[in-house]
């Protein structure tokens, strides 16, 4: 009886060291945008799921493709069938890490941070390093940087056809606005 409660309470104790903070949402805000002199191409997710662990910076961002909503329906459309794919590339996503980050650091003034991990877009991985912004309000932490994506560099296939009309760098705001949970991040 008494190595079981030994067993128990070691057991107890590793739990508690292996917990850590993180901060999740399930309602973040990205919006693209491809837009030419002859064409407004503009989109935006606000289903846009991330979570980052306040002990290691881990940071990772999910996002559904067919989530993205265009001003026009046909546009939307060509978006999913013709060039994301999102039948057979359905989701998005960022893995990384938040350099730097420290809840007890960061304050209510803006704070530069640097985001570093892999982004993976239609089934292609790439590198990927931003600035973040971030700030905290009471328990709230609110992330913000912009970014540039090719789609050339993840396989997305523009027809000359559309070249003019499709800009060949696609501008991406993230906005995130996270709250406390406790518990052990997920793999």
């Amino acid at each position: 009886m008494k190595r079981i409660a030994i067993f128990l309470w070691a057991f107890a104790c590793f739990s508690v060291l292996s917990a850590q903070s993180r901060y999740r949402t399930s309602n973040g805000r990205i919006n693209i945008n491809a837009s030419t002199p002859l064409e407004d191409i503009d989109a935006t997710n606000t289903r846009v799921s991330a979570i980052l662990a306040e002990n290691t910076g881990d940071f990772a961002v999910v996002l559904l493709i067919r989530d993205f909503q265009f001003r026009r329906k046909l546009m939307q459309e060509h978006f999913n069938e013709n060039f994301m794919q999102s039948d057979r590339y359905p989701k998005a996503y960022f893995r990384g890490e938040l350099s730097g980050f420290s809840m007890t650091t960061l304050s209510t003034a803006p704070q530069q941070l640097t985001l570093e991990g892999t982004l993976t877009i239609h089934g292609v991985a790439r590198n990927l390093k931003a600035t973040i912004e971030g700030h905290r309000e009471d328990q709230l932490l609110h992330l913000t940087t912009t970014f540039i994506v090719a789609p050339k560099n993840h396989d997305i296939k523009i027809p000359k056809i559309l070249f003019r009309k499709i800009a060949e760098e696609v501008r991406v705001r993230v906005e995130l606005t996270l709250t406390p949970e406790s518990g052990k991040l997920a793999e």
